[in-house]
């Protein structure tokens, strides 16, 4: 029992982990905000201290924790698409042996196996597109192109110049600090594609979003299904286990005792089932809110911008200052063109990217950002 509860609280964590990573910068969840504000505040501090006990020295520990937060968190690397790769592959594996080759039709597979390539493809394909392919990078030779497409509202948008670019920046772009390059109609950074989402690629972030969305449901769902399939075929439901009692109890009566027994004959389905099942839920929510977004005409980072006006606004509201300010006039979001519209700009987007595909894990430098043609 210790073991299996053990199991539990394993999942349970890497699922809070992983929802953290995702929902909390959203700041629409507050207690995966705060505890993703806490971790991001107090780890550097806890590694430091580790690697200043490895290293002999404070200084040298927060030397290198400087170091490496530069080069991890700072800066693109396949760290994350590591990750991915090891729990997609790791998970296959796991899958196939543990789960399509013992449980599904009598251990014969069937065409599980055929519905099991296409889930794990498509996530792949789809994670694949993602990291390759190009935000939006503005340049010099496309600034102009990307001027013409948004307009100023003067509210979340102000005009003003680029530093790098030496032109004025386009109205909802930003500037990446991580891979260091403006990005038109920036959204944000994400570390596991290891690439920055913006207007010519949000599409595709999407699609992976609803591939990795597919992958889970679909193990989730065939786990559930091995694990009653199997232990129909064996009878497992109608198995008398002794309780002191005469007629003994079922495993439907006595749910620690089925848990147990799921544990302990069915582990990897188990296991694998109950991450992806807690990992659909967090996925869909994610999900939900992108497009929630996207249909809105709203960037992550222009959410974020769009509260702290709002709180701005309502401050000075409350402050009862006078002013000939139409409030509701700055807080509507001019770039709202109905739901439909916009779900069809992420689509197809107005301006489309100079170079579509890039190589994973590319890094963009300010001066090749900046460089402008010579011919």
């Amino acid at each position: 029992m210790r073991d299996a509860f053990l199991l539990a609280l394993f999942l349970a964590g890497l699922v809070l982990i992983v929802a953290v990573l995702l929902l909390g910068p959203t700041k629409r969840f507050r207690a995966l905000e705060a505890a993703h504000d806490a971790a991001r505040d107090a780890c550097p501090d806890v590694c430091a201290r580790m690697l200043g006990v490895a290293l002999c020295s404070r200084a040298r520990g927060e030397r290198a924790m400087a170091a490496c937060r530069a080069r991890v968190l700072d800066a693109p690397n396949p760290l994350g698409q590591c990750v991915y790769l090891t729990l997609v592959l790791g998970g296959h594996a796991m899958f196939v042996d543990g789960v399509e080759g013992r449980l599904l039709d009598d251990g014969a597979g069937g065409g599980w196996t055929a519905a099991t390539g296409a889930a794990f493809a498509t996530a792949t394909v789809t994670w694949l597109a993602a990291c390759c392919s190009d935000p939006g990078t503005i340049t010099r030779d496309n600034v102009e192109r990307h001027a013409r497409v948004y307009a100023h509202d003067d509210a979340v948008y102000r005009r003003k110049e680029c530093r790098t670019l030496r032109r004025e920046a386009p109205a909802r772009s930003k500037w990446c600090a991580t891979t260091n390059r403006r990005v038109a109609k920036f959204d944000h950074f994400c570390v596991w594609i290891n690439n920055t989402v913006g207007l010519c690629n949000f599409r595709y972030f999407l699609a992976f979003l609803v591939g990795q969305l597919t992958l889970v449901m679909y193990v989730a769902f065939a786990c559930a299904r091995g694990v009653t399939a199997d232990a129909n075929r064996r009878d497992a439901w109608s198995l008398r286990f002794r309780d002191g009692s005469t007629r003994g109890t079922t495993l439907w009566d006595d749910k620690a005792m089925l848990y147990r027994f799921v544990v302990y004959y069915y582990g990897p389905a188990f296991a694998l089932g109950i991450f992806c099942a807690l990992l659909t839920v967090v996925l869909s929510v994610f999900l939900g809110y992108n497009v929630y977004l996207a249909a809105r005409n709203v960037t992550t980072n222009e959410s974020f911008k769009r509260d702290a006006l709002r709180d701005a606004v309502a401050a000075t509201k409350a402050a009862g200052e006078t002013s000939d300010v139409d409030w509701d006039e700055v807080m509507r979001n001019q770039y709202d063109r109905g739901v439909w519209a916009n779900l069809m700009e992420v689509v197809r987007p107005p301006v489309s990217a100079d170079r579509p595909w890039r190589v994973p894990c590319a890094t963009t430098s300010p001066s090749s950002t900046a460089k402008a043609k010579t011919h």
